[in-house]
C-alpha cells in the first residue's frame, strides 16, 4: 500500500516534520524559499552560479543538522541569515545592488500608492526611472534595510539581526535613505510620504 505524505502548509508544522526527517517537508521547503532566497540573495551576490551554490549550501547544511536546529519563529528570517552567513563565507563581497531588484521594491511602492496607479503611464514611468535612480545612489546598507524593511517585511528586531546592527543604526539606515531620496526626488511626493509613513511604523 502507497503510504500518503501529508502536505504542509503550515510554517511552523512544516519546520518541525522536516527536523523530524520528513523527506517532502524538506522538499516543501526548498520550493517555497529557494526563489525567495534567491531575490535577497541578490543583494549578497551579482554572481548568479555562487548565490545558488550558497543556497543549495544552505539547504544541505540545515537538513545535515536538523535534528540540532531549535524552533523558530520565521523560517524565511531563519534562512535568510543563514544565507547571508553562507554567502559571507563564500565569497567575502560586498553587498550590491541589481537592477531587477530595485524594479521589485519600485512595484511594491507603487502598488501602495493609489495616486501613482491614476497617473499616465508615459508620467509613470518617468517617475518610476527617477525613483529608481535615486535608490541607486543610496549606500548599499541602506539599500539593503529599505529592501528587507519594505520588500521582505521584516521587523526592526528582525532586520538588527540579520544586519548585525543595533535598533538604532538600522533607523538612521531608513531615516537617511529617506532623506535622500526626499531631497533627490521632489516632484514625486505621493511616493515619498508613503516611504516615510512606512518607516515610521516599524516597531
Amino acid at each position: 500500500m502507497k503510504k500518503n505524505h501529508p502536505n504542509h502548509t503550515d510554517e511552523t508544522t512544516l519546520w518541525i516534520a522536516f527536523k523530524k526527517g520528513d523527506v517532502r517537508a524538506f522538499e516543501q521547503l526548498y520550493n517555497r524559499y529557494f526563489e525567495v532566497l534567491a531575490n535577497y540573495g541578490y543583494r549578497l551576490s551579482t554572481d548568479k552560479q555562487q548565490l545558488e551554490d550558497a543556497i543549495q549550501d544552505v539547504f544541505v547544511d540545515v537538513w545535515r543538522r536538523r535534528q540540532h536546529l531549535a524552533d523558530v519563529e520565521s523560517v524565511k528570517f531563519y534562512l535568510f541569515r543563514a544565507l547571508r552567513h553562507q554567502v559571507i563565507r563564500n565569497t567575502r563581497n560586498d553587498l550590491l545592488e541589481t537592477s531587477e531588484d530595485i524594479n521589485d521594491f519600485l512595484d511594491f511602492l507603487v502598488a501602495f500608492s493609489s495616486e501613482q496607479q491614476s497617473i499616465e503611464q508615459e508620467t509613470q514611468v518617468n517617475q518610476t526611472q527617477a525613483v529608481a535612480k535615486a535608490i541607486s545612489q543610496l549606500s548599499q546598507r541602506q539599500q539593503e534595510a529599505i529592501n528587507l524593511r519594505f520588500y521582505h517585511g521584516m521587523s526592526l528586531d528582525q532586520m538588527t539581526q540579520l544586519m548585525g546592527l543595533s535598533k538604532q543604526s538600522v533607523s538612521n539606515l531608513l531615516f537617511k535613505a529617506y532623506s535622500v531620496l526626499r531631497l533627490t526626488i521632489k516632484g514625486i511626493q505621493p511616493l515619498i510620504l508613503l516611504f516615510f509613513q512606512l518607516s515610521r511604523l516599524i516597531n
